[in-house]
């Protein structure tokens, strides 16, 4: 039977990180979406590598596995169709409806990270290049364009600047009894697609702690976290401070159903001068919450879910017509092959003009995935 709730590739690859064992995931992901009313179109595709491997595993309850976790992408709009941000410009929306935004080809090395185990797998830490957003408010249901939902609300987080702040840091978390305690420091302003070194020392930073509690259910997984996080003022952007909350709940025989949620709220962030303005994060709080059907209709290889969007305009976008947004998304995943999926989705967004922009889109995944044991050098 072939799998249709799965966590983001790099939850897998951390997974395999806790579990001492190598991991390698390669994946390509087409995208394509077109607007009616605008008629207007956009595709892009993203090829991604994601690899955890094991370098060390000691027996000592002190020390335990050492590990690699790297993730490289390259990502591109898709011939002479719009990207993801003209699309959204073009329709009058507040964020983009989908989380990849490339309008060049582009290849990123978004994290490459030395995890080291202690305690007995309570405690870790690593320190290297992160991806905020993948390592923090972990759901199997989002933050994932190429699995779940794509509208950017869900599939990344178009209020909190920490979400996208891809840089060099450590970042390390505590375990216990269904608890867990996050925290992490990262280079707020680097830009490079390798390791920016020059920008992390100018010591400009996004702190994030997040406490998240899973209490037991015999039918799934439940989880609620808090985040609270702060982005020190450089450049271009004030000093930003915010609250994440977040959860999820599957319910029914072996996680039938699920709903689960997100909302952000923050206060700075805003650009000092007027070009900075223009580029600097257009939502000042928002969120969604949703549900999903796995296995609807007793079909194992497929997943229905839906969610309903919500997003404040900040200042700056209320200045330019601008006006709270709200919306849906709809999708249906088919999942024929373990390694092979395709989702029809619809997304319903009332756009500047307070009318309701539809957006139909098509995404197919391809992905091929190895996982096997044996730490490089072993019973250090």
């Amino acid at each position: 039977m072939t799998q249709t709730v799965e966590a983001g590739r790099l939850d897998d690859a951390l997974e395999a990180s806790e579990q001492a064992q190598h991991f390698i995931d390669l994946s390509a992901v087409p995208a394509y979406q077109y607007a009616p009313r605008t008629e207007d179109d956009t595709g892009n595709y993203s090829l991604d590598a994601i690899a955890n491997f094991n370098l060390a595993q000691r027996d000592s309850g002190t020390f335990g596995s050492t590990n690699l976790v790297m993730w490289v992408n390259s990502a591109n709009k898709i011939g002479s169709l719009s990207s993801a941000p003209e699309f959204a410009d073009q329709a009058g929306l507040l964020w983009d409806t989908t989380d990849i935004g490339a309008d060049s080809a582009s290849t990123t090395l978004l994290v490459l990270a030395v995890e080291q185990w202690f305690f007995d797998n309570s405690l870790s830490v690593g320190v290297g290049k992160f991806f905020p957003g993948q390592f923090f408010l972990l759901s199997a249901y989002t933050a994932d364009n190429s699995n779940t939902f794509q509208n950017k609300m869900i599939s990344g987080n178009p209020v909190a600047s920490f979400w996208e702040s891809i840089g060099l840091g450590t970042a390390g978390a505590w375990y216990a009894d269904g608890w867990t305690v996050q925290a992490g420091v990262i280079d707020a302003q680097a830009t490079a697609n390798g390791l920016d070194f020059s920008s992390f020392g100018k010591g400009k930073y996004a702190y994030m702690l997040e406490l998240a509690y899973e209490p037991g259910n015999p039918n799934g997984t439940t989880s609620l976290s808090a985040l609270a996080y702060l982005v020190d003022e450089h450049d271009d952007l004030t000093t930003e401070r915010g609250l994440v909350g977040q959860f999820t709940h599957e319910f029914g025989a072996q996680a039938e159903y699920a709903t689960f949620g997100r909302y952000t709220v923050k206060n700075g962030g805003t650009g000092k001068t007027a070009a900075a303005q223009s580029t600097a994060l257009s939502v000042k709080d928002g969120g969604f919450i949703g549900a999903a059907w796995n296995r609807p209709f007793g079909r194992a290889n497929q997943q229905l879910a839906a969610a309903a969007l919500y997003g404040q305009a900040s200042s700056f976008k209320k200045m330019q017509g601008f006006n709270n947004q709200y919306g849906a998304e709809l999708y249906w995943k088919f999942q024929p092959e373990s390694w092979f999926h395709i989702t029809p989705s619809v997304q319903f967004l009332r756009n500047r003009d307070d009318r309701f922009e539809t957006v139909v889109g098509l995404r197919a995944s391809f992905s091929f995935n190895k996982s096997w044991s044996g730490a490089i050098f072993s019973n250090q």
